[in-house]
């Protein structure tokens, strides 16, 4: 199967660069299902409450060029997504600039959490989806270029967990706590709700490096990425970036399920070989270039010097996200009124990491992970 990737090199969130990308970008997509749409669905990333130059959610200048075109195009424009942690849908919306797209647009702003449930069978895995994909007749999906430090790079198929409702993620975290088996979980969303998803793009304008998805430093990368096969985005997205296939848990079998050779996709002839070479992307690969070399009975032991897990920094805000987000609780109040994570209890999904609205919750590594990452 071949593939095709559309790629923009743009420095500035400038409305009419915005514009015409987006023009080129979907005129070109050969799908009738865009066309003949009433409704679109534009499943943005709304990981939390976090402006826009945090570069943590997809930035609202990318979202209103996609706004106008399918308004133009006569649609009814649906922008939604399911939040984590426990802030409010509202107060998330207002934070990442999408109510002032409400304000200005004749839209409708969707929480993804309270729109209805489907519950699937995907891939062997017993999954809830929220229905509001299937009350669309097309879904763009728009994500955000950044690592990502469970699955090392988050882009079009991992922002298609905000498909999942609410606290249910919470749950899925607890259930899929490692990252194989949590990657596996991702590929059967995916094959689940594949056949809604009409085209997939990736702001990269401005990402993050370093310790993502909400922790890291903002990078102007300059490039908006897009195309109507998600696997094929993420490859060229994450190779640019400097990942190599097997650094992303899910992207092989994923690429796999589609049938898709990594040589047969297309890209632009200007951004073949392209890299950024000097992207921050070591913490979140290490892991899994190293244990690729350690046999599998030492596995267990290596894991206890080659480790990384979250502890609440000392500027931590007390807002308590953290506790409530939690998978399995190993979050607790403490006399002092500081929450403290518990080693033992902690299963590494880095939820708190990822939900922290301060960026307190910092990741602490082994010596061993600190010597790799020095001389890598």
């Amino acid at each position: 199967m071949k593939s095709s990737v559309k790629i923009r090199k743009i420095d500035s969130y400038d409305p009419a660069l915005l514009d015409l990308a987006i023009k080129d970008f979907l005129d070109s997509n050969r799908s009738s299902k865009l066309s003949k749409a009433k409704r679109v669905l534009i499943k943005t990333n709304a990981l939390g409450a976090y402006a826009p130059e945090r570069a943590v959610t997809t930035h609202p200048a990318v979202l209103e060029a996609l706004i106008k075109y399918l308004l133009a195009k006569g649609k009814d424009v649906w922008l939604g997504d399911s939040p984590g942690g426990s802030l409010g849908f509202n107060h998330v919306f207002e934070t990442c600039g999408y109510t002032a797209l409400a304000e200005k647009y004749p839209i409708k702003l969707v929480n993804l959490s309270t729109s209805g449930t489907r519950e699937l069978i995907s891939d062997g895995y017993p999954l809830r989806v929220s229905d509001a994909i299937w009350r669309c007749g097309a879904v763009i999906n728009v994500a955000k270029y950044k690592t990502h430090s469970l699955m090392a790079f988050t882009g079009a198929l991992k922002n298609l967990y905000g498909l999942v409702p609410g606290m249910v993620k919470t749950e899925y975290h607890k259930e899929y706590p490692d990252t194989k088996s949590f990657a596996s979980m991702l590929v059967a969303l995916y094959l689940a709700t594949r056949s809604r998803i009409t085209y997939s793009i990736i702001d990269g304008i401005v990402g993050m490096e370093g310790a993502g998805p909400a922790a890291g430093n903002p990078r102007s990368f300059g490039l908006l990425f897009g195309s109507s096969s998600i696997p094929a985005l993420d490859l060229v997205a994450s190779r640019i970036m400097g990942f190599r296939i097997n650094d992303i848990p899910y992207l092989f079998d994923a690429l796999h399920k589609d049938g898709i050779l990594p040589s047969s996709v297309w890209i632009p002839t200007s951004f073949r070989g392209y890299r950024i070479e000097d992207a921050q992307i070591m913490t979140a690969k290490l892991s899994s270039d190293a244990l690729k070399f350690v046999p599998r009975f030492a596995a267990k032991s290596f894991k206890k010097i080659y480790d990384t897990r979250p502890m609440v920094g000392p500027q931590c805000q007390k807002c308590g996200v953290c506790v409530k987000g939690c998978p399995v609780k190993a979050i607790a109040w403490q006399e002092d009124g500081y929450p403290l994570i518990d080693p033992g209890m902690c299963i590494k999904c880095m939820c708190c990491h990822e939900l922290c609205p301060y960026q307190k919750i910092e990741i602490k590594q082994s010596w061993l992970v600190k010597t790799l990452e020095r001389f890598s």
